[in-house]
C-alpha cells in the first residue's frame, strides 16, 4: 500500500473532490461508478471486458474503451488501486502536467492504445486479458516514479524505498503472493514506452514523437481545461515543449 497524504481540506468531502485535478478526479469517478453498478448488479462486467471476437464480429467496439474503466469487483485491491490512481495520478496532473492537462489525458490516451496492441500479441502467446483499468493505474505509477525517482515512500510504515523502484515493488508483492500480473506487468511497459518516446528520446534526438496534440488542448479548453493553442504562437514552441515534461522533484517525505 502506497502513502496517502490525508490533507484536511475545509468544506468536507466536497470540497475534496473538488481539489482533485479534473482528468484524475473524471477518471476515478467514472471507475467508482462502474464498480458501484456491477457490485449491485445494475450491470454485468461481462458485457464490457475486452474480447477481440466480439469487438471484430458483433462489431461490439465500446468494449475497446469499458475495458479501462474497470478494476474488478470493490474489495481491498480495488481500493489500494484507487488510492493510487488519486495519489499518483493527481501528483502527475498537478506538477508534471500543471500547464498542460491535455498532456496528460494523450498520456492516458498513448497508454491505452498501446495496451490495446499489446493486448493483441499476448492473445497470440496464449495470454488472455479482460480488463485494463489496472493497467493505467500501473502505467501512471510508472510515469510518476521516472519524474521522481529520488522520492523515498513509506510501505506500510515498515521500510521505505525509492519511488524509482515502487512500480517493480507491487508486481513482485503480486508474483510471491502466487499471481502473474500481466495486466500490470503490461501497464509498466507503456508507461515505458510512454516515458521512452516522451521524455529520454527528446533529449538525443531533438525531436519529440509525442507532442500534445492541439486539437486535444483546445477540445479540453473549451471545457474549461487548460488554455486554447494559438496556432501560429504554438509552431515555434513545440521544442521547447519537448523539454517541459518532468516538472520539480517532491521532498523526501
Amino acid at each position: 500500500m502506497p502513502p496517502v497524504t490525508a490533507t484536511t481540506v475545509g468544506g468536507g468531502p466536497a470540497a475534496w473532490y473538488q481539489s482533485i485535478p479534473p482528468i484524475t478526479r473524471a477518471y476515478a469517478t467514472a471507475i467508482f461508478v462502474l464498480s458501484l453498478t456491477v457490485r449491485f448488479e445494475l450491470f454485468s462486467p461481462y458485457l464490457i471486458y475486452l474480447s477481440w471476437p466480439r469487438v471484430l464480429s458483433h462489431f461490439e467496439i465500446w468494449r475497446l474503451v469499458t475495458t479501462f474503466f474497470y478494476l474488478g469487483g470493490v474489495s481491498f485491491p480495488w481500493l489500494f488501486k484507487m488510492m493510487w490512481l488519486l495519489t499518483y495520478g493527481k501528483t502527475l496532473e498537478t506538477s508534471t502536467f500543471l500547464h498542460d492537462p491535455a498532456g496528460f489525458l494523450f498520456m492516458l490516451l498513448f497508454g491505452a492504445g498501446s495496451l490495446l496492441v499489446m493486448s493483441v500479441g499476448a492473445v497470440q502467446l496464449g495470454i488472455r486479458l479482460a480488463f485494463f483499468g489496472s493497467s493505467v493505474i500501473y502505467m501512471i505509477m510508472y510515469v510518476w516514479s521516472r519524474q521522481f525517482p529520488d522520492q523515498q515512500v513509506s510501505i506500510f510504515g515498515l521500510f521505505t524505498i525509492q519511488a524509482f523502484y515502487v512500480p517493480f515493488f507491487f508486481v513482485a508483492v503480486d508474483f510471491l503472493q502466487g499471481f502473474m500480473p500481466w495486466d500490470d506487468i503490461l501497464g509498466i511497459v507503456a508507461g515505458h514506452l510512454y516515458f521512452f518516446l516522451h521524455d529520454l528520446y527528446p533529449v538525443t534526438s531533438g525531436r519529440q514523437l509525442l507532442g500534445t496534440p492541439r486539437f486535444l488542448q483546445n477540445l479540453l479548453a473549451g471545457w474549461g481545461v487548460g488554455q486554447r493553442v494559438n496556432t501560429h504562437a504554438a509552431s515555434g514552441q513545440d521544442e521547447f515543449r519537448a523539454f517541459r515534461g518532468r516538472g520539480r522533484r517532491l521532498g523526501a517525505e
